[in-house]
């Protein structure tokens, strides 16, 4: 039996950091539009809307992770199941998908995963395609200058699939 870890602490900090520059498009590191980027006589920069970059991601898996972050209120104590891959941090677990925007290096879009109350696969490895069921619940992140409320989910289910 391999041993689990309650969860992934990076996959904690990193989401939330991730939706905030996707939602929100600030500053440099936001999302630029389809366009070129802006003339220096152009006075505002067109960034993409979560609305329209939802419209880039044709992965249902991917659409369903943002959501749970977006809406988490929506799908606390709901039993989820999901086709995605396994990942394995130093910290502990998450379970998502890697996803590459056309031309871009891949993005991880996962959910920290708390394998307590199952067994995981002897021969699992990271990247690996999982169904996975469980509930989703929330826990309360802190960092060293804020707190903040990430999505988890405490999985009942977990096998190995060929994808």
């Amino acid at each position: 039996m391999k041993k689990t870890k309650l969860f992934n602490k990076k996959a904690i900090i990193v989401i939330p950091i991730v939706l905030a520059l996707l939602l929100g498009s600030v500053g440099t590191l936001g999302l630029m539009g389809l366009g070129n980027q802006p003339d220096s006589n152009e006075s505002q920069s067109e960034y993409l809307s979560i609305d329209d970059l939802k419209k880039l991601i044709d992965n249902e898996t991917v659409l369903k992770i943002m959501d749970i972050h977006e809406n988490l209120d929506n799908y606390i104590d709901e039993t989820q199941t999901f086709e995605m891959q396994f990942f394995e941090f130093e910290d502990g677990y998450s379970v998502g998908i890697e996803y590459s925007f056309e031309g871009g290096e891949p993005l991880l879009f996962d959910i920290p995963a708390n394998f307590t109350n199952v067994e995981l696969p002897e021969d699992i490895q990271n990247s690996d395609w999982i169904k996975v069921s469980g509930k989703i619940g929330r826990t309360d992140e802190a960092d060293s200058d804020h707190t903040h409320t990430v999505p988890v989910i405490y999985v009942s289910s977990i096998e190995k699939i060929d994808k």
